[in-house]
Parts: C-alpha cells; sequence; structure tokens
C-alpha cells in the first residue's frame, strides 16, 4: 500500500503552527517572567499567547474536522468508552479532547490575569488601569497561581505522550509535525475543511483581540504642569 493508503491527515498546519508556537510562547513566558524578571518582554510574550489562545477558539469552530470541538468535545460515555479500550479513532481521544479544553481555559485564564497585575514596583499590566489596586493585587496572585497549575497540567501532558509511546507503541508527536498519523481503521478518514478563507478570519479576530488586550487605545489623562498643580490647592 502507499502513503496515501496507510495515512491520514490529521492535524492541518495552522493547528500545528498554533501547537508549537504555544509551546514556544508558554517557555519564553515562564523564561521572562520568572527567571529573568522582564516583564516588557513577558508582556509582549502574554500578548502573543492570547492571540494564539484566541486564535484556536476561533479555529476550534471554523478549522478542519480534527481541530473542531465538535469532534473532540464527547459526552461521558465516550470516555467511558475510551478508559474500557471501546474506542477507536483518528484526532483527540475522548480523555484528549477534555485535557485539551482545560488547556484553553487554563491558558485564557492565566493570560487575561496577567493583563491587570503588577509586580509591586515598577510594572502594571497593560489593562491594569481599568481596576484598582486591590482587584490587580488579587488578580496577580490568580495570575501566578494558574501558572503554577499549568506546569501541573503540562506534566501530565508529557506523560501522557511517553506513556503512549512506550507502551501502547503510539507516537504522538511526529503527527503534530507533519500532520499526518498513520491510518488505524478503514473509516478513518483525512480532514476536510478549513482553508485559506477561515484562516484569515481566525487571524484577523485574534489580532482584534490582541490590540484590545494591549491598551495601545488607550490615552492617559495628560498631566498638569507643576506650576499648575500647585496653584490647584
Amino acid at each position: 500500500m502507499d502513503n496515501k493508503q496507510t495515512t491520514v491527515r490529521v492535524w492541518d498546519l495552522p493547528t500545528r503552527l498554533f501547537h508549537w508556537g504555544l509551546v514556544i510562547g508558554v517557555a519564553l513566558a515562564w523564561l521572562t517572567g520568572d527567571v529573568l524578571e522582564q516583564m516588557t518582554p513577558h508582556q509582549i510574550i502574554g500578548l502573543t499567547v492570547l492571540g494564539l489562545v484566541v486564535f484556536r477558539l476561533v479555529w476550534g469552530v471554523m478549522g478542519s474536522t480534527y481541530a473542531r470541538f465538535s469532534q473532540f468535545i464527547v459526552g461521558l460515555a465516550a470516555v467511558k468508552h475510551y478508559l474500557t479500550g471501546r474506542w477507536h479513532g483518528v484526532g483527540h481521544n475522548p480523555l484528549g479532547g477534555w485535557s485539551v479544553v482545560a488547556m484553553l481555559l487554563l491558558l485564557a485564564g492565566m493570560v487575561v490575569t496577567g493583563l491587570f497585575a503588577n509586580n509591586d514596583a515598577d510594572y502594571t499590566g497593560p489593562l491594569a488601569f481599568l481596576v484598582n489596586t486591590e482587584l490587580s493585587g488579587w488578580l496577580t496572585h490568580v495570575h501566578h497561581f494558574l501558572f503554577k497549575v499549568l506546569w501541573v497540567v503540562i506534566a501530565i501532558h508529557i506523560g501522557a505522550i511517553v506513556i503512549y509511546k512506550r507502551f501502547l507503541g503510539k507516537d504522538l508527536i511526529r503527527p503534530m509535525i507533519v500532520g499526518d498519523a498513520p491510518r488505524e481503521n478503514e473509516t478513518d478518514k483525512s480532514a476536510q475543511g478549513g482553508g485559506w478563507l477561515a484562516f484569515v478570519v481566525a487571524v484577523a479576530i485574534a489580532l482584534a483581540a490582541v490590540y484590545g488586550a494591549s491598551g495601545v487605545w488607550h490615552q492617559p489623562p495628560a498631566k498638569k504642569p507643576a506650576a499648575e498643580q500647585s496653584a490647584d490647592w
């Protein structure tokens, strides 16, 4: 059998770019925020991650077959079938699909709280002007907490990849690089949909979200000259 008969296209290019872009983004967010404590690049990376998350949310509706939420957000019965070995298919399995949802929600919460955060010194998030100091401080604590939870989720994700490879003989990394995976059943079909128009729309929405979150549209009130300030008493 030739390659077209033994493999199916599972992950489209935008999904793969999102995945590896997110891996790099999270790593750089940790490096700039926790290790180097460079908040300006940390903010830029955070906004980039926000754009990636928004893109994935849109792509989950407009993307190709196995990238769509409708394909992998399933009920409890499907999860039970998977855990008992009665589920077969390509793309995210029922349990993996819910882990994707959890990851996206966690990332969304992390980047949104970061927009309002501060470091009790010389940095405030791009939208911190919308909340008071007390709320900003609370959101900062939530931001740090969610980042710690994210590391736990990442560790579980990596552990699942290792288990699949070592005990089930299934490589989950290669398909996310090349896009194709071995056909497991005759009914397995390559992904359809998610064309250029859908990609452009998803990117446009993601860019709009980044623009809104960046706060560049906000013009702070101009400070009065020192002479005028002293005369206001």
